[in-house]
Order: C-alpha cells, then sequence, then structure tokens
C-alpha cells in the first residue's frame, strides 16, 4: 500500500504529491521502515518520494533513516541525492555530522567507499560549513593515506571540503599538503594542495618555513 502511494505521488501534481507526503509522515511507525527499505530497493522510480516522506517525518522520528540517506549522498548517480542531502541538512549538523564521521571512517562497511567518500565530500563542500569544519581532522588524515589504490579515491574531492574550511584546517592540514605535494608534484592534486596552502596566512605557515622553501627548490638542487 505504501509503496502504491508512493507511485502516485511521483506521478501527480505538487499539490496532491504533497498531501500524499503529508499522509504517509504522518503515521511514521507504519510508514519509516517501508521507505528505508524503498531507499534501499532497485526501485529508483520511488526513491524521491521516499527521501520526501522522510523530511516530512522529521527529526527524530526520522533518525533511523540517517545511514541510507548517507548511502544516497554517497552515490553520486542516485536520483534522490540532492533530497537526501537536503534531509541531512534538515536534521542538522549536531546529529549528523557522528554519522557522516563514521560512515568516512569505515571502510569495511562500503562496496565502493572511495564513490562514497567523494559524494560527501561533495555534499560538504556545498552545505554550510558547520557540517565540513568538524570533518576536517578526519579529511586531512584520509587525504595522507598511502595505502589507497591510485583509482579508488580522487583526492581533489577531499581538498575541495578544505578549501571550504579555509584558514581553520591550516594548524591540521598543513603536514598533509606538504607531503602531497612532494608526492604529487604539478598534477591537479598537488596545484590544488599548493593553492589551499597559499591560502593560508602568514602566521599559520610561518612553523613551517623551511619545510616549504624546500619545496620551492628544483629537483637535484638543495640537499
Amino acid at each position: 500500500m505504501i509503496e502504491v502511494q508512493l507511485d502516485e505521488a511521483a506521478r501527480s501534481d505538487e499539490h496532491k504529491r504533497e498531501l500524499i507526503i503529508r499522509e504517509l509522515a504522518s503515521h511514521p511507525d507504519v510508514t519509516l521502515d517501508t521507505v528505508i527499505r524503498v531507499l534501499n530497493s532497485p526501485m529508483k522510480g520511488r526513491w524521491r518520494m521516499a527521501v520526501r516522506v522522510i523530511r516530512a517525518i522529521g527529526y527524530p522520528r526520522n533518525a533511523p533513516a540517517i545511514r541510507v540517506l548517507m548511502d544516497h549522498v554517497g552515490d553520486k548517480n542516485s536520483v534522490a541525492w540532492k533530497e537526501a542531502i537536503q534531509a541531512l541538512v534538515e536534521i542538522g549538523p549536531q546529529v549528523v555530522v557522528p554519522h557522516l564521521i563514521q560512515f568516512l571512517w569505515d571502510r569495511e562497511s562500503h562496496q565502493y567507499w572511495g564513490e562514497d567518500v567523494e559524494g560527501i565530500c561533495e555534499m560538504l563542500a556545498t552545505v554550510d560549513r558547520e557540517f565540513a569544519l568538524p570533518c576536517g581532522p578526519l579529511l586531512s588524515y584520509i587525504l595522507g593515506q598511502d595505502n589507497l589504490p591510485p583509482t579508488d579515491l580522487d583526492k581533489g574531492y577531499l581538498l575541495d571540503v578544505l578549501e571550504k574550511i579555509g584558514l581553520e584546517c591550516a594548524q591540521y592540514a598543513l603536514p598533509t599538503l606538504i607531503a602531497l605535494i612532494q608526492k604529487e608534484g604539478s598534477s591537479e592534486v598537488g596545484r590544488q594542495a599548493r593553492r589551499l596552502m597559499a591560502s593560508f596566512d602568514k602566521e599559520a605557515l610561518e612553523p613551517y618555513q623551511l619545510l616549504l622553501a624546500s619545496l620551492e627548490e628544483p629537483r637535484g638542487e638543495g640537499g
């Protein structure tokens, strides 16, 4: 029955769709498990309406859906990607950030961890900085990992989030950025790391002045 109502909502005009969503959301004890199951199914045509129901249920009643919402944010090709981001934004950073950190940390619980990290980073780069700020140290840690397969994760997505955080990430991100530049050289990732580092003020860079000077030395010179 709930699935039929989701199908009807998807076919209806916005006024009728809103009425159906509100009706489903008014019975969260009956509805929530079903819409979560829908989001875990291959029935893509129902995904956006399922997320809209979760949004309409609201926090804290919709808290059990946080993980499946993050799964859809991790999949940048999900038809419910934007709706899932909006649902998490509405729940708020105080609740969502600990879940994001756990999601990013636990590589074993993902089929495609690298892609999931990219999707979450794209979210963090676009929503309020309150979501990105607490995630910055973990993203810097991931950025510095040397055991990632080259095709597993585009590090540019992590740098995008650190760029959004800006100067506030300098204290913990500078060692990672320096190592990344040493490793990546003039690649796009290396250039992006240099641009981020150049945006930090003199006070933040001062303790690293000798290391930074060594980055400017031509290959084969110095010692």
